[in-house]
């Protein structure tokens, strides 16, 4: 008997949009303003110790503020509906899909609730929105302390779970890209050109990628167009 098809999900911060998370990069994107390297570069956050965390403060502040929208909870519903047979990748750093009933979600560039440790490679969860500056529980450690994000100029250890999965995909499979512009990660070349049936989810066009290569591009709000994709994917996931 043939393998059962799969369903990826690969979303970035478009997916969040709706739920009143800026993007990461657009027209009014998080970073417009801020240098990256000033709260996101791994070569240069210890200079800048607490405007880093004076700002993923204020990220945890608006993610804790924010509910996971239609966009979410029709990935959530997919997943309960084909138990063991869809993977959540997502590059956003919110607990949204969490939020919405998701489990095993992948998160490639880490987690805004998380801090981590540079001198014991300790990680932790905060309870507290805002970090109270207490140093690490494990060594004691104040100055080593940044957030469990993926900073640019970091090994980021779950892309090679991400190359793996693309690696595996089949003609039955399907890959659905969603919310993301493809600077940071190119879904186009990861998924588009994979054996799978591919559907892009953005809210317009993006420059950076060659959409002509996903087999079924959808414009407009994922809200919109991901609780329509249900009966299609019942289809194809059987």
């Amino acid at each position: 008997m043939a393998a059962q098809p799969r369903l990826i999900i690969f979303s970035g911060a478009g997916l969040s949009a709706e739920s009143g998370l800026p993007t990461f990069r657009g027209d009014n994107g998080l970073w417009e303003g801020v240098p990256i390297r000033q709260v996101c570069h791994i070569e240069t956050w210890r200079e800048n110790f607490r405007a880093v965390h004076d700002f993923y403060d204020a990220r945890r502040v608006a993610e804790a503020r924010a509910e996971p929208n239609a966009g979410h909870h029709a990935i959530a519903s997919w997943q309960q509906a084909w138990p063991g047979r869809v993977v959540i990748l997502t590059q956003n750093i919110d607990t949204l899909l969490e939020r919405a009933g998701c489990t095993d979600v992948i998160h490639l560039h880490g987690g805004i609730r998380g801090l981590h440790c540079m001198a014991c490679e300790n990680e932790w969860e905060i309870k507290a929105v805002p970090y109270d500056q207490s140093g690490c529980p494990a060594c004691g450690s104040r100055t080593d302390v940044k957030p469990a994000v993926v900073f640019f100029g970091e090994m980021a250890p779950r892309y090679d779970d991400l190359h793996n999965i693309v690696r595996s995909l089949r003609r039955q499979d399907t890959a659905i890209v969603v919310g993301t512009s493809g600077v940071v990660l190119p879904a186009d070349r990861l998924f588009a050109h994979s054996p799978a049936h591919s559907i892009l989810v953005n809210l317009k066009p993006a420059d950076q990628m060659d959409e002509e290569a996903f087999t079924e591009r959808l414009y407009g709000p994922a809200t919109k167009h991901l609780p329509a994709l249900t009966a299609a994917l019942r289809e194809r996931m059987g």
